[in-house]
């Protein structure tokens, strides 16, 4: 038996389990994420509480819910970090141990059941692709991004299924992506410093929201000169929007956490 908590960043949900990276196998994660047979969820985070002095340390491992271990996802920082406020009790700030590397979190309770946190994303690479990515015949120039896990952000307004199917394409093999890529397609909303982004998440597909997709739309837009980097982007995805500031050339994301329920999951 295994208890566990879940949690959601935007739509972005995921079972928290407290344990070491391998409490779990491949076929459990895959097991506990599926929707109608499992506790459902877009990815598993394992959580270690490391210390409580001088700033609260937290280990992270995540598993999406193919089974596979990304190196970062932001949606899921964000979920671990007002898990440790309201299961262990720590203080407004914590740092959050990443296979990408620190993420720092100051936390604000809103509800009882919802946070919202600030996470210092780190520093992020952005460069337009020299390569076309093809999909069914039609080309897409791109900005590689890199915020600890790799990008693929597109501006150009598609369908869902347009989105899906690019997803599927960058993932399978694909020679400009030989490790897999998540996949963003981004356009300008009427509200000046407001983009809408639809996210395909390696590993996971189409999701709600994407915390380090968003990151990489942010650092697109700031880099392809859409705005200035001394400017806030709001990044509106499917499940809520997202603030991203650039602070010291690091990126900041802002959006909220929120608990759904807790249970024990029986294999």
């Amino acid at each position: 038996m295994v208890e566990f908590w879940k949690f959601h960043g935007l739509g972005n949900d995921f079972v928290i389990i407290e344990g070491p990276s391998n409490a779990l196998t491949e076929e459990q994660v895959i097991a506990i994420c599926r929707r109608h047979r499992g506790v459902g969820a877009d990815g598993v985070l394992l959580v270690e509480l490391q210390c409580r002095r001088p700033t609260p340390r937290i280990k992270l491992v995540v598993y999406n819910s193919d089974g596979s271990r990304p190196e970062m996802c932001g949606n899921g920082v964000r979920c671990v970090a007002a898990f440790a406020q309201q299961h262990w009790k720590v203080d407004r700030e914590v740092v959050v141990e990443s296979d990408a590397g620190d993420r720092r979190c100051v936390i604000e309770a809103d509800t009882e059941k919802r946070w919202n946190v600030t996470v210092d994303m780190g520093e992020a690479k952005a460069s337009a692709s020299k390569d076309r990515f093809e999909v069914d015949g039609e080309e897409f120039q791109f900005v590689e991004v890199d915020v600890g896990n790799p990008h693929a952000v597109i501006f150009r307004s598609v369908s869902s299924e347009q989105v899906r199917r690019a997803g599927e394409v960058a993932n399978d093999n694909h020679r400009l992506f030989p490790g897999g890529v998540n996949v963003e397609f981004v356009h300008p909303s009427e509200a000046r410093g407001r983009f809408v982004a639809s996210i395909y998440e390696r590993g996971v597909g189409m999701t709600q929201a994407c915390g380090t997709g968003a990151c990489a739309v942010a650092e697109a837009v700031w880099e392809s000169g859409r705005m200035e980097r001394s400017q806030a982007v709001q990044i509106e995805l499917p499940g809520g929007e997202l603030i991203m500031e650039s602070r010291d050339d690091r990126i900041w994301m802002k959006g909220s956490a929120e608990a759904v329920f807790c249970g024990v999951w029986r294999g």
